[in-house]
Formats: C-alpha cells, sequence, structure tokens
C-alpha cells in the first residue's frame, strides 16, 4: 500500500499517479516494488535453507526501509536464535579466567620465595652487618 505524500490518501494498488489529487508516484511506486522483490527474494532464500542468504536479502531490505515490519521481525528472529545458541554452547576452556589467574599467582608467590631463600642461604656467614662505608685509618 502506497500513500500520496501530497493529500495522505491511501492507494492500495501500486499506480505511478495518485487517482485522487494526480501526484506522480512512480520513484514511490519503484521503491515499494524494490522492497517486495527484497522480501520475495529474501523468503524464497529461507525456504530453500539458505538462512545465511536469507539475512542478508532482509537486511539489504532495511537499508532501503528500515521500517519494514517483515524484516525488522525476521532479523529479530535470527538475532534471538544465535543469541540463545551462543548461551546454551559449553565453553571452550575447561579452566575459567579466575582459576587460571590464582595458579599464576600461586606459582609467582613460590618463585619469589625460592629466590628469597637461595639468597639468603649464600649471603655473608658472620652476623656483622656489612660495611657500606670503608674504615678510613686514623678517622673515628
Amino acid at each position: 500500500m502506497l500513500t500520496c505524500p501530497l493529500c495522505k490518501k491511501t492507494i492500495k494498488t501500486l499506480v505511478r499517479e495518485c487517482p485522487t489529487c494526480r501526484t506522480d508516484l512512480s520513484l514511490l511506486a519503484d521503491f515499494m516494488t524494490e522492497v517486495d522483490a527484497g522480501l520475495r527474494r529474501a523468503e524464497e532464500q529461507a525456504r530453500a535453507g539458505q538462512l545465511g542468504e536469507a539475512m542478508w536479502a532482509y537486511l539489504a531490505v532495511l537499508e532501503v526501509d528500515p521500517e519494514n515490519p517483515i524484516a525488522r521481525r525476521q532479523v529479530g528472529l535470527v538475532a534471538t536464535a544465535v543469541r540463545q545458541f551462543d548461551r546454551s554452547r559449553p565453553r571452550r576452556s575447561s579452566w575459567p579466567h579466575w582459576r587460571l589467574a590464582a595458579a599464576a599467582t600461586i606459582v609467582v608467590a613460590l618463585a619469589l620465595a625460592i629466590g628469597f631463600l637461595a639468597g639468603r642461604a649464600t649471603g655473608p656467614a658472620t652476623d656483622e652487618p656489612p660495611q657500606l662505608v670503608p674504615k678510613v685509618p686514623g678517622l673515628k
């Protein structure tokens, strides 16, 4: 259905001229013809099992007519199905991220402890603290 932009009358058939005010509707009729052809093509592809191609055809219709209710509904259904599929599939990693972070923290803490103990074991054997300033004879 078309609506005449000048007199706002609804026209039920695709005509090139408004029967009421004689406004040229050729661009609007061509536009509606292309939208209808795109919807038919998308529906045929969906029935043939070519869902990816059908989705692209519906998106092409939405590029031309963003308010098209049929194309919006079909794209919404596909988006909902993809969202549900993403939620239902199992995770790839058997270790969640927090377990990996905990294991890495433990490994780093063990390395630091081993390094500290190894450095302490090879330190000076006396209980006297090391001299930072050398002793000069004759000075106190």
